[in-house]
């Protein structure tokens, strides 16, 4: 594994043979967390009951029904050319485009982070942090993933490219994954920040990253931001269209953010708590104000972890709003609203050790794997995605075959899918 740009914290590019080999193994080890996926394919929760049902017995894909307040695009998209095959396949077909969009999007994040953080790092901290294991291998959670690509196209700078279409392809992906989930009004509200700081920095001449933020909105990617800011506007507004979407639980807003971050977000990070609440705080201060101020560290590369930190604090925070009883989110429960800051943070953790000096890299890599290494260990039982209830779907779906309704019951306890079979006569 020594020739994987997984291995080398240095900012070059990588070979086509390292990058293919990086992906190739993320998809590995993706697979094997997935469990049995690909082994065993059963359909998850929602990859039955909303993008299968859905999509059943419909010659469009149902691209614009929201669901819980928002599109899902790529899931109904799969669910869409899933529709085309052998319905026995189609567990399979969701889970093997669930593994392979996430190895794609991890891949990816690693490539363009690289020049700030060691490709190893992302990949570590993105495949070995405790999980309850609910977004690995289904289609309805691929969104977790999805939404680094995103946020990395928009918070780096462009890439460059001697293709004039890449651009506009890689706007049109970027658009894909806006409307598949909210995170892209999340994320548009965080580039709207940064772009205001960007103007303020710019008119006082005050610029603690070095000239990162005063030139922060001359080298976009405006194809990715145009895609991703019409993508936010389109959720934003399905979203306000959607009452259910909007409930809160009443809790005040200093209370939830005091509880998100001082007794959930811990314990998913370590898989414990074992600070108090202030020392905590203090530990968040410390870490964001040595983003801030540690003019030794490259300042582009200060400025887009911070991007990062305040998209997966808006991540984290919004959804808890909505929450009446925080505490049944540990342990691991509801893990999914804390992935993304569980993995920022250990990008964090080593920008902060690394000075950006070779030796101070190195160092960084090799303590911030450690720390990764250690915390994985003693959460072993969460780094994989338990085993599914085989439901012997191939043999089930056999009944649709048959004119008339169905009940069929899938993953996880006792959810189920209720579909109807045209009669023959019906579908002419």
């Amino acid at each position: 594994m020594t020739s994987l740009s997984l291995t080398t914290p240095g900012r070059r590019e990588g070979t086509l043979g390292e990058r293919l080999g990086t992906f190739l193994v993320v998809l590995f080890v993706m697979a094997y967390k997935s469990n049995d996926a690909l082994s065993l394919p059963q359909f998850w929760a929602e990859d039955a009951t909303v993008f299968f049902t859905d999509q059943y017995g419909q010659g469009l894909p149902q691209i614009f029904a929201p669901y819980a307040g928002y599109l899902l695009a790529i899931p109904r998209l799969v669910a869409w050319i899933a529709a085309w095959l052998p319905v026995a396949k189609a567990p399979l077909i969701y889970n093997a485009a669930a593994i392979l969009f996430s190895t794609m999007a991890i891949t990816y994040t690693c490539r363009r982070l690289r020049g700030h953080i060691p490709a190893w790092i992302v990949a570590l901290s993105m495949l070995a942090v405790p999980t309850n294991g609910e977004i690995f291998g289904t289609i309805t959670n691929v969104q977790w993933f999805l939404q680094f690509a995103m946020a990395a196209c928009c918070l780096l700078p462009a890439e460059a490219s001697t293709s004039r279409i890449t651009p506009w392809m890689r706007a049109v992906l970027i658009m894909l994954i806006a409307l598949t989930g909210p995170f892209s009004t999340l994320l548009l509200a965080v580039m709207c920040a940064i772009a205001a700081a960007a103007w303020l920095a710019k008119r006082t001449r005050i610029d603690p990253f070095n000239g990162a933020l005063s030139g922060f909105m001359a080298n976009r990617d405006w194809p990715t931001v145009a895609a991703m800011t019409i993508g936010g506007i389109v959720q934003a507004v399905v979203i306000l269209s959607y009452p259910e979407a909007q409930r809160l639980a009443g809790m005040g807003p200093a209370w939830v953010l005091d509880t998100t971050f001082t007794k959930l977000v811990p314990p998913h990070i370590f898989g414990a708590d074992f600070l108090t609440g202030t020392a905590w705080l203090l530990l968040y201060g410390m870490l964001i104000g040595t983003l801030l101020l540690a003019r030794r560290i490259d300042g582009h590369a200060r400025l887009t972890v911070l991007g990062f930190i305040a998209f997966a604090i808006v991540e984290t925070f919004v959804p808890m709003l909505r929450m009446t009883t925080p505490s049944d989110l540990v342990p691991l429960n509801g893990d999914r609203y804390f992935y993304l800051v569980k993995v920022v943070w250990w990008w964090a953790v080593w920008l902060a050790l690394s000075g950006q000096t070779r030796r101070g890299r190195a160092n960084a890599t090799a303590m911030t794997t450690a720390l990764i290494s250690l915390f994985a260990l003693t959460n072993a039982q969460y780094l994989r995605r338990p085993p599914f209830k085989d439901f012997d779907w191939k043999g089930q779906s056999a009944q649709l075959k048959q004119p008339g309704p169905h009940t069929i019951p899938v993953n996880p306890y006792d959810w189920k899918i209720e579909v109807e079979t045209a009669v023959p006569d019906e579908k002419k």
